[in-house]
């Protein structure tokens, strides 16, 4: 296929597909040939520039392909003029007119599915460049539908965090996966999930060397990102906390000891 002086291979892919990448301000008209020629054809065959207009010719039906051919030609069309010897040229050119009086008949119609397409396609290509966000803004930042989103998050845990939530009925409950989820937003080797009794986990995050301001500061955190955690990703019945620890270190004094994070009693 060729747009102006490109190029393009694109067999085996859809026209809006590849018409979707260009930033195409003029009018697109379509142009519906039939499938017959995706035998030997891609499905965007050719693109024409004529001024204000595109001319995509594509491989496929129109609705008059789809329609009986009882509706538009009689049976009988070539059994005119019974001699031995006819010369259908005429007949033939005849017909030929009358099909593309037809297509243009059903050409806006076709025109309109295939911009329905293409605004679809373009979506698809829109939510695929933005990542997950969309999916964010909808499931956590819709403050009218979600009352417990009133404030907006800015936690980096969380925000990692979200951009799994497409993947939520995959994880939720998967105890081992959620670890290692964990084990990657925090960055750290070692994630523990103990089971302190039926029903209840407790989360241990192994967060070595912190000193005594970040080990405030990431405590503050994990409880807001704990409770996303427990909303999306763990069973409603299953209760958790979580602790930051650092057992990587002998107890020495002098040196920076937090109790309950590099120190016990």
């Amino acid at each position: 296929m060729k747009k102006i002086n490109t190029i393009l291979e694109n067999r085996d892919i859809k026209a809006e597909t590849l018409i979707s990448i260009y930033d195409i301000k003029e009018e697109i008209v379509t142009q519906m040939e039939g499938v017959f020629f995706r035998n030997y054809s891609e499905d965007l065959m050719n693109v024409e520039n004529y001024g204000e207009n595109i001319t995509a010719t594509l491989s496929r039906d129109s609705i008059f392909h789809l329609l009986p051919e009882k509706l538009f030609f009689e049976d009988t069309t070539h059994k005119r003029n019974k001699k031995q010897f006819f010369d259908f040229t005429e007949d033939y050119q005849e017909l030929l007119r009358k099909r593309r009086e037809i297509l243009s008949f059903f050409q806006p119609f076709d025109i309109s599915f295939f911009k329905l397409s293409l605004d679809f396609e373009q979506k698809l290509n829109f939510f695929a460049e933005t990542g997950n966000n969309f999916f964010q803004n909808f499931f956590l930042n819709d403050t009218k539908s979600n009352p417990r989103n009133s404030k907006p998050e800015t936690d980096k845990y969380i925000a990692k965090l979200k951009m799994v939530l497409p993947f939520v009925s995959q994880i939720r409950g998967n105890l081992q996966l959620i670890a290692d989820l964990l084990k990657t937003i925090f960055e750290v080797d070692k994630v523990e999930i103990k089971e302190i009794e039926l029903f209840k986990k407790h989360f241990i995050i192994h967060k070595e060397g912190l000193s005594k301001d970040e080990y405030l500061t990431m405590d503050k955190e994990l409880v807001t990102f704990f409770e996303y955690l427990k909303q999306w990703f763990l069973p409603v019945e299953l209760k958790c906390d979580f602790r930051l620890k650092d057992y990587s270190r002998p107890i020495i004094l002098g040196e920076s000891l937090i109790l309950e994070y590099n120190t016990n009693l």
